[in-house]
Parts: structure tokens; C-alpha cells; sequence
């Protein structure tokens, strides 16, 4: 029976990552302390203006920064909502002979913005599931009120 170089390599890979080795899973709860459901999420999120925005070729000319239209947010609703998702970056480049200029580029963290954007969707299920009892309690008043008359 032949067995391939490879098989043997990954055996013994195997053998060697667990032989001599204590291997100890940590889970989430033990990585994560002072957790706190986000809440105020919509509150937030009505702060934050989505764009549409093209960087001035002009300023931007010489630098890595992308053509044509972007989709984003305005970085200062973002910063007075939520300040701990705006960050800013210095880009240097060249604007002439032995030049340089330097540009500040704000950029939000986009993935830390998705679950204060959940919370949001969950404030309004709770409100979009408290305004369909309100409309089903009128709806029983009206049908009872109809019904004594």
C-alpha cells in the first residue's frame, strides 16, 4: 500500500501538535469581560448621514485614493454620534520636485458600525410589535363598540 509523501507529513503534523502539548479551548465568555447590550442604537444611527461622495481629482491627484463615486458616511455625524468609530489618517504625497504634501483622511470603521445598526433594527421590531398591539387593540375596541350599538 502506498501512502503519499503528503499523508505522512500531515500525520506527523498531527502527532507533533498533540503529543507533549496541553491544548486548552478558550471560550468567547473568557475572552470578552464588561460586555453591555448597545442600546440608544437608534437614537445613534438617525445621527449618521450615508453619502455619496467623489474625491477632488485635483487634491487627490498622486495619492492611492479611489476614482469614481463611494459610498459612505459623513465622518462628522458619524464622529458626534458615535466618536469611537472615526478614525483619521495622515497620507503624504508628492506635489512637485523634492515635495510633499499631507492630506487627513477620516475614515468610520464600518464593521464596528454593524451592530449598533442591529441594535437599531431591533429597537424598531420593538416599536414596529408595539404599534401592531396598539393597531389590534383599536381594531377590537371598534369591532366591540360596532357590535353594542
Amino acid at each position: 500500500m502506498k501512502t503519499s509523501k503528503f499523508v505522512i507529513a500531515l500525520l506527523a503534523l498531527a502527532s507533533f501538535t498533540t503529543v507533549g502539548y496541553a491544548q486548552t479551548k478558550v471560550s468567547e465568555s473568557q475572552l470578552k469581560e464588561n460586555t453591555t447590550p448597545i442600546t440608544g442604537a437608534l437614537a445613534s444611527v438617525n445621527l449618521i448621514e450615508p453619502i455619496t461622495y467623489q474625491y477632488n481629482q485635483q487634491a487627490i491627484k498622486n495619492t492611492k485614493l479611489p476614482t469614481g463615486t463611494q459610498y459612505g458616511f459623513n465622518a462628522a455625524s458619524v464622529q458626534s454620534a458615535l466618536p469611537g468609530l472615526v478614525k483619521t489618517e495622515s497620507i503624504l504625497y508628492p506635489a512637485g520636485k523634492n515635495q510633499y504634501r499631507s492630506a487627513d483622511i477620516s475614515k468610520v470603521d464600518v464593521q464596528s458600525l454593524i451592530p449598533v445598526l442591529l441594535g437599531a433594527i431591533k429597537e424598531q421590531q420593538q416599536q414596529i410589535d408595539a404599534l401592531k398591539a396598539e393597531v389590534q387593540s383599536l381594531k377590537q375596541n371598534r369591532t366591540t363598540s360596532a357590535a353594542v350599538r
